[in-house]
C-alpha cells in the first residue's frame, strides 16, 4: 500500500549555495568608504590581452568605469554577464563611454587572469593592478565596487551595479534598479547623480599579507588550519561547491578578513539553525573561541607558523563515501546553465526499475558541475505527471519554484552542500515504490560561466528493514501579510495521534521568511524547543536530522511560529513595491509548513498516523477555501 505520507510532504518543499546571509552591517565590522573625490593618479596598466591603458586624471572619455572584480568572490562572478551587456551596449558609443575591469587579486599571474578571462567570456579589458595602485588610489572597500569618473576623472558615482544584492547572500530574483547604468546616462546627458554612493556588497577588497619579522603570536599553522580542515575544507577544495579553496596557506591568508568577516556574521559555514549543543547531526557551526581566533588572526600580520604544527589535509572518499550503491540514477541529458540570471529550480524525471518496494536508508548526490548547483531533493512520482510536464517543455525537465509541481508518492531525501550521507537507525528507511520515477528537482546557481549538469545519486537500500520513516506536518493556510508589514507572525499546531519518534525536521517559508521557531508541549505541560531557526533563507534550506532520535508522547502538541518581513527593508523581497502577499506556490506568494520525519514501533500504524496528518491538512485547506482563499 502506498504511503499517504508523501501525498503532501514534499510538494511544497524546496530545500534551499554562493554563500551568505545578512544582519546588520554593524556585526560586521564593515569598513567606511574612504571619500576619495576624484582619481589623481597617472598610471600605465596592461589587461590580460596585453594591451596597454594609461590612466590619468583626465580623459577624452565623457565617462569612465572602473570595476573592481575576482573571480573568487561569488558576487563579483555573478555580474560577469550584466557587465558583458553593458559593454556590448556602450560599445557602440567608445568615445562616450569606457568599462574597465580591475583584477583585485594580485596573487594571481597575468596567464590566470586571461585563462579565467576566456573560460568566463569576459569581453570587456580586466587591468592587472599587480602592485594595487590603482586600489590605493580609488580605495574601494568591497568586491565588486565601481566609480563612475567623469572626464576630469572626478568620482560621480561609486558603489553597487544594481540593487540586486542588498544584503550579502541574499539576492532579488532580479534588479529593480540599474544603478550603474542610470549613472552612467546620466553623466553623458550632463545631468547630475542624485545619489553618488550606494553600498556596494559582496566581498571585501583585500590586499595580501606583508609578513612580520616578528613572531605571531596566533599562526595558520598552529591556529587557523585546524578550524577550516575540521568545518571549511570539506566544501572549499578543488572540484567542490566552495567557490576557492581553503587547503593552503595562502588561500587562508589572502582572504582572511573577508573569512572572519562571514564566520563573525553566521554565514559561514552554512547552518540556519540556532547552535543547540549538537542536537543535528552534521552540525556546522563555528564556537565563539574559534570565530574570535580567525577574526584575531585576520588583524595581525596573517603569519605562516611553524612547518611542524602544520596538521594533515582531511582525507576525503575518493568516490562514494559509503561504497558502491545499491542504485545508481543519473540525469538522462545535460542540462545548459546559463552564465547569469535569476537561479533555476529544474526538475529532471529519471525512470528506474526495481522488482519490489524498498527502504532507503539514505542517498548520496553527486553534482555534476559543483560550481552551479545549489541543492538537490529527490521526489518519487507514481502519477506519471511528471513524465507529462518534462514532454512539454524543449529542454531537459521542466521548471518550477518551490515543489515539483506535482503531488508526489514519495521522497527520499536531499543534499545540501557539505552534507554527508548516514543511514537512518534501526532498520529505518523512507519508502521508494517500484512502479514510480525518480524526480531529481535541482536549484542552480549560475556562476558567471554558462555551463553543463549532469547530476546523479547512489541510492543505500536498507539491509534488514524493520519499518518505514514517514512524515507527518504541519501548515497554515491563512497567510495575509499586508504590504510594507515588517513583522507578520503565522502560527501552526499539530496534535500527535500516537507515540512517535522523532528523526528530523524541516521548516519552510518562501522570501519573504524571516524566523521559525518549532515548540513541542508535551501532554504534563512541560515543553521542548525541536528546532529554532533565526535567520531564515530560503537559498540555505536543510533538513536538519536529530544526533539522537527521540520520542513524543501521544497528545503532544507540535507548535510553530513562523515570522515575515514585507517590507522594502527585505533584500529578498520579490516585489518592488511590496504588495499583499497570501499563500501560494509562486514567487511572489508565501507559505508555512514544518515537516517531520517520524517513527512508530508498529508497522501498521504508519498509514493511519500519515492519514491522520493528510487529513488535518486536509481540514485546514478546506476552512481557508470557506474564508474565500485558494
Amino acid at each position: 500500500m502506498e504511503s499517504p505520507l508523501v501525498k503532501s510532504f514534499v510538494p511544497l518543499l524546496s530545500v534551499g549555495l554562493a554563500l551568505l546571509i545578512g544582519v546588520p552591517a554593524s556585526l560586521a565590522e564593515e569598513p567606511a568608504p574612504t571619500q576619495v573625490s576624484a582619481f589623481q593618479a597617472n598610471l600605465t596598466r596592461q589587461d590580460h590581452t596585453g594591451s596597454v591603458h594609461e590612466l590619468a586624471p583626465h580623459s577624452r572619455k565623457a565617462v569612465r568605469v572602473l570595476v573592481f572584480m575576482t573571480g573568487e568572490c561569488p558576487v563579483s562572478k555573478s555580474y560577469f554577464p550584466v557587465l558583458n551587456d553593458l559593454y556590448a551596449k556602450w560599445g557602440k558609443n567608445k568615445e562616450a563611454v569606457q568599462l574597465l575591469g580591475v583584477w583585485a587579486d594580485i596573487t594571481q599571474t597575468p596567464q590566470q587572469v586571461a585563462e579565467y578571462a576566456q573560460e568566463y567570456e569576459i569581453a570587456f579589458p580586466i587591468l592587472l593592478d599587480r602592485d594595487a595602485s590603482v586600489g590605493k588610489a580609488l580605495q574601494p572597500t568591497n568586491i565588486p565596487e565601481v566609480y563612475v569618473l567623469d572626464h576630469e576623472g572626478n568620482v560621480a558615482y561609486r558603489g553597487r551595479i544594481d540593487d540586486r544584492f542588498l544584503q550579502l547572500g541574499r539576492s532579488k530574483p532580479e534588479p529593480t534598479e540599474k544603478t550603474l547604468e542610470l549613472a552612467v546616462i546620466s553623466l553623458v546627458s550632463g545631468l547630475e547623480i542624485a545619489v553618488p554612493y550606494q553600498e556596494p556588497i559582496g566581498c571585501y577588497y583585500e590586499l595580501p599579507p606583508t609578513p612580520s619579522p616578528t613572531e605571531a603570536q596566533l599562526t595558520f599553522n598552529k591556529d587557523i588550519a585546524p578550524i577550516l580542515n575540521a568545518n571549511c575544507v570539506v566544501c572549499h577544495r578543488e572540484g567542490e561547491v566552495g567557490p576557492f579553496p581553503l587547503t593552503s596557506y595562502m588561500d587562508a591568508a589572502k582572504r582572511a578578513r573577508q573569512i572572519a568577516r562571514v564566520v563573525d556574521l553566521k554565514l559561514m559555514p552554512p547552518w540556519k539553525a540556532a547552535q543547540t549543543h549538537g542536537e543535528f547531526e552534521g552540525q556546522r557551526t563555528l564556537t565563539d573561541h574559534e570565530i574570535a581566533t580567525l577574526k584575531a588572526w585576520a588583524k595581525t600580520d596573517r603569519a605562516e607558523g611553524a612547518p611542524e604544527d602544520l596538521p594533515p589535509q582531511p582525507t576525503f572518499a575518493a568516490d562514494w563515501h559509503l561504497g558502491t550503491p545499491d542504485l545508481i540514477l543519473e540525469m538522462e541529458a545535460d542540462f545548459e546553465v546559463p552564465a547569469g540570471g535569476a537561479d533555476i529550480f529544474q526538475n529532471f524525471v529519471i525512470p528506474y526499475d526495481i522488482p519490489e518496494d524498498k527502504l532507503v536508508a539514505t542517498v548520496e548526490f553527486k553534482p555534476g558541475d559543483a560550481s552551479v548547483v545549489h541543492h538537490s531533493l529527490l521526489y518519487l512520482d507514481s502519477s506519471g505527471k511528471a513524465r507529462q510536464k518534462d514532454a512539454a517543455t524543449p529542454e531537459p525537465g521542466y521548471s518550477t519554484f518551490g515543489g515539483p509541481g506535482f503531488i508526489p508518492s514519495g521522497s527520499i531525501g536531499g543534499w545540501s552542500p557539505g552534507k554527508t550521507p548516514r543511514p537512518l537507525p534501526d532498520g529505518l528507511g523512507r519508502k521508494m515504490g517500484k512502479s514510480s520515477d525518480l524526480v531529481m528537482q535541482i536549484h542552480y546557481h549560475p556562476s558567471g560561466k554558462a555551463t553543463k549538469d549532469r547530476s546523479k545519486v547512489g541510492i543505500y537500500f536498507v539491509d534488514k528493514p524493520k519499518n518505514e520513516a514517514f512524515a507527518v506536518w504541519t501548515s497554515s493556510f491563512d497567510l495575509d501579510i499586508p504590504p510594507d508589514e515588517a513583522n507578520y507572525e503565522a502560527k501552526a499546531s499539530y496534535k500527535l495521534p500516537t507515540e512517535l519518534t522523532m528523526l528530523s525536521c524541516i521548516p519552510h517559508m518562501h522570501l519573504l521568511g524571516q524566523e521559525m521557531t518549532v515548540t513541542a508541549k508535551l501532554p504534563d505541560g512541560s515543553t521542548k524547543q525541536l528546532i529554532h531557526v533565526p535567520q531564515w533563507d530560503f537559498n540555505w534550506q536543510d533538513e536538519y536530522m536529530y544526533s539522537e532520535p527521540f520520542t513524543l508522547p501521544a497528545g503532544t502538541v507540535l507548535n510553530v511560529v513562523a515570522r515575515y518581513d514585507n517590507s522594502t527593508n527585505n533584500p529578498s523581497n520579490p516585489s518592488y513595491p511590496p504588495e499583499r502577499v497570501t499563500f501560494g506556490e509562486q514567487t511572489t506568494d508565501e507559505m508555512l509548513y514544518c515537516f517531520f520525519l517520524v517513527a512508530v514501533d508498529d508497522p501498521k500504524l504508519v498509514p493511519v498516523v500519515a492519514g491522520d496528518s493528510l487529513t488535518h491538512e486536509a481540514i485546514r485547506r478546506a476552512a481557508h477555501r470557506l474564508k474565500g482563499g485558494r
